[in-house]
């Protein structure tokens, strides 16, 4: 048979033959659902394990995770329904067991007269009551031995009768005693003295015992006396006594616990240094007060007289009460409060011990709120998100109109952000854009915050996709406008994918997965829009899915080729150099460009062997020509930005170049503005090697990105390639003829070279000429062509001699 086992905590009382009270109440369990309960308490602190549940509750009948779930569950219902929060003292760790994280103690006994005498004579010091005319009531066997008092003979006497009885030697005691019972009963408060024995030898030393005294007087409510309390410690070791002291004093100072005693009539007597901290009140403030006075209001008089009905009945209560500080500010407490009576059984005084509990119930509403919230953003995190999304769905539903729309968001670049200006500025982006996105949607409306920098918006009761398109476009205007961190103006935008309620789907992880789909999508379409759901979505895909397959046995299987692009000078139309472009030749797709697939190989990583595939053949290409009699040219190669965080990249082209006896002279290495947007002093490191072994070094694209005059003023490189973008309206637009004009000023300030790429008319060529743009590439000139196509754009090279 077990053993007994009955311990409280918060208010309950758990009994393993009584079952479950609160306030003195049963609380109705079934008894797996008790039995579940007591085992949690039995191990308060520690997992109790599925397999432990099963065995203890349910006799080791084979349960279901279902079965335990729902006993789990209406035990924490009931839980809450008795005292809202205690429930959340279970917890449950998932794939490991369950954990009752509450404390537990035993309930508090009121004491009798025994255990009162019991405790006064298993101390050394000296304790003594006497009555209101000062004769003497209560002495504990400590007094009586050091006083010389034997039998009862000393009881109900004053010390001016003792005198006549005692031994000789004790006779000054009482005359002290005397003396300073008057003066405490005079000035109505406790009197300190010190008492001295005559030396007498111990441990073959011989010195006197001394003890400092105290006499408290104790008054009835009409002020008439009640007793004198006489308390007496041995202070004949001083040193020991002080080092006591203190460390009393220490502990005293830094418990958290306070204790009130009241009298018969409930008028405070004593109150420690701790109430005083707590509550603001000093005892004599106090003293002979009702604790009424510390009531915050907040409860009514139902509650207090279920209180101090269990207290008369059963001689203690505890629970979380509210009560007032001195200040007016109302604070929660645990409250523990007893019945003491004396030898007759008449109560006498209440104890009342309470702790502040306001710093515990932040912390618990603190983890309530991290559990549901981002700690960065203060957002909802993915778990509210779920209930947020069932109460749209629940309001759409009541009134029966209306959709349920979920934005999925993803900051365009940020990542550039993080690397370059480091996480705190990263961060504080983060924490600005969700008040913006706060700031542009209903109350009604949630804005959570999944991780990283991807935002969910649950749009409620939304009467159509239009409304739906509105919200967004606001959206992705103010994420537009300019972030002022510290120093820095930071601009972003963001891409959106949209899933609707019942039309795309009713369950709520299929829509997210499909916003998420509809976002990538609008990355896709070039950033900084949105894009709804569609099927083709889905079927896109399937079909990215696929080309990453694909791409892993493509090298393998010798899919990819080169194209070359000639490159001339735009004022002799001579050539000055041939970009090496990649392409996929694919099995059932044929020739893919190289733009339907590169992304995907950035994702993944697999664009690292793939470009070193592409240095190696286009190296192989230019010295093959070479030995075909023709003049050097120089061949430009793409790199991508994971090539400088794996591996050595020098070590790499260099070797490839060595392999195929190619000058480096003749080989371009085009650099896109993501790689200078890492770290900043290793790059550099990098390219001064680069420039030293002769490699030519150009900005791919430059304008596009987080291009700032601070980096190129660093990066010390040849030629900066406009991009397309701004060639194709050139002719038409003045905007972009504005910025071709800059860049051509800047790079010459620079003593850079530009390139255009994309020139496809002879408008664009006469203006570029004009802005004084030296080199150019595009279908104008040539389409990119096969290696053996190229070589009609070669030169003869020098006969050998």
């Amino acid at each position: 048979m077990e053993d007994h086992f009955h311990a409280d905590f918060y208010g309950f009382v758990i009994d393993s033959e009584l079952g479950l009270s609160f306030a003195g109440k049963p609380v109705g369990l079934h008894p797996k659902e008790f039995n579940m309960l007591l085992e949690l308490v039995k191990h308060a602190g520690k997992r109790v394990s599925k397999d432990d549940l099963i065995a203890r509750v349910w006799n080791n009948t084979p349960t279901s995770d279902e079965s335990i779930s729902r006993c789990l569950s209406i035990l924490k219902s009931t839980l809450r329904q008795t005292s809202p929060g205690t429930e959340l003292l279970i917890k449950t760790e998932y794939g490991q067991g369950y954990r009752f994280i509450g404390q537990i103690g035993k309930p508090a006994t009121f004491v009798n007269e025994e255990n009162f005498f019991l405790l006064i004579n298993t101390t050394r010091n000296l304790i003594t009551l006497k009555d209101g005319q000062s004769r003497w009531q209560i002495a504990n066997n400590a007094c009586l031995e050091l006083y010389g008092l034997v039998g009862k003979a000393w009881q109900g006497k004053t010390c001016a009768e003792l005198t006549a009885i005692c031994d000789e030697k004790c006779r000054h005691y009482f005359e002290i005693s005397q003396q300073f019972d008057k003066q405490a009963w005079q000035t109505g408060q406790p009197v300190e003295l010190t008492l001295s024995t005559p030396p007498s030898k111990e441990n073959n030393l011989y010195r006197s015992r001394v003890f400092e005294m105290i006499k408290t007087p104790i008054f009835e409510a009409n002020g008439s006396r009640k007793a004198l309390i006489t308390l007496g410690q041995e202070i004949t070791d001083r040193l020991e006594n002080e080092r006591q002291g203190r460390l009393m004093s220490k502990v005293l100072s830094n418990s958290d616990e306070a204790v009130l005693i009241s009298d018969q009539h409930n008028n405070i007597v004593y109150v420690n240094d701790a109430f005083t901290q707590i509550t603001g009140y000093t005892l004599n403030e106090v003293a002979n007060k009702n604790p009424r006075i510390l009531s915050s209001g907040r409860h009514d008089k139902a509650f207090y007289q279920e209180m101090w009905q269990h207290i008369l009945t059963e001689g203690t209560w505890h629970g979380e009460i509210l009560d007032r500080r001195k200040n007016g500010e109302i604070y929660p407490k645990w409250l523990n409060i007893s019945t003491v009576h004396d030898s007759d059984g008449t109560l006498c005084n209440y104890v009342a011990i309470f702790s502040d509990i306001s710093k515990r119930k932040a912390d618990e509403a603190m983890l309530t709120f991290l559990a549901y919230h981002d700690p960065l953003t203060k957002l909802p995190n993915r778990l509210l998100l779920r209930d947020r999304f069932d109460q749209a769905v629940g309001i759409t539903h009541r009134h029966d109109a209306g959709s349920v729309a979920l934005l999925y968001l993803d900051l365009d670049q940020f990542k550039n952000i993080n690397d370059t200006l480091g996480h705190e500025i990263g961060d504080r982006l983060l924490i600005a854009t969700a008040k913006r996105l706060e700031a542009n949607v209903r109350e009604v409306d949630t804005v959570c915050r999944l991780g990283g920098d991807e935002f969910v918006i649950v749009l409620t009761d939304m009467p159509d996709s239009h409304s739906v398109s509105l919200v967004a476009q606001n959206i992705l205007i103010h994420l537009g406008e300019v972030f002022e961190i510290d120093e820095y103006r930071l601009t972003t935008t963001a891409s959106i994918g949209i899933a609707l309620y019942s039309v795309d789907s009713d369950d709520f992880e299929t829509l997210l997965n499909l916003a998420d789909a509809a976002m990538y999508h609008a990355k896709d379409s070039g950033r900084n829009t949105y894009r709804f759901y569609t099927d083709k979505l889905n079927i896109d895909a399937m079909e990215r899915l696929r080309l990453r397959n694909g791409l892993a046995n493509a090298l393998l299987k010798q899919q990819f080729v080169l194209y070359y692009q000639p490159q001339f000078n735009l004022s002799s139309s001579q050539l000055v150099g041939i970009e090496a472009l990649i392409r996929w030749n694919h099995p059932e797709k044929g020739l893919m460009l190289p733009d339907k697939f590169i992304p995907l190989a950035e994702q993944t990583g697999q664009i690292v062997p793939i470009g070193e595939w592409v240095i190696n053949e286009a190296c192989r290409q230019a010295k093959a020509w070479q030995n075909q009699g023709y003049a050097p040219v120089r061949v430009a190669i793409n790199l991508s930005s994971l090539h400088f965080k794996r591996g050595d990249v020098i070590k790499m082209i260099t070797g490839l170049a060595q392999q195929h006896d190619l000058d480096p002279q003749y080989i371009e290495l085009e650099l896109t503005e993501a790689i200078m947007l890492q770290d900043v002093d290793y790059i550099m490191e990098i390219m001064k090697k680069f420039k030293m072994l002769h490699f030519t070094l150009s900005i791919d694209d430059f304008g596009t990105g987080y291009s700032s005059l601070a980096f190129l003023k660093r990066f010390r490189v040849d030629k900066l390639k406009i991009d397309n973008s701004f060639i194709r309206n050139l002719e038409v637009d003045d905007r972009d003829l504005a910025i071709i004009r800059s860049v051509i000023q800047l790079a010459n300030g620079f003593d850079m070279r530009t390139i255009a790429e994309g020139l496809e008319t002879q408008g664009q060529l006469d203006i570029l000429r004009r802005e004084g743009c030296q080199d150019g590439q595009g279908y104008f000139f040539s389409y990119p062509l096969p290696a053996d196509q190229v070589t009609k754009y070669l030169h003869p090279g020098p006969v050998p001699g």
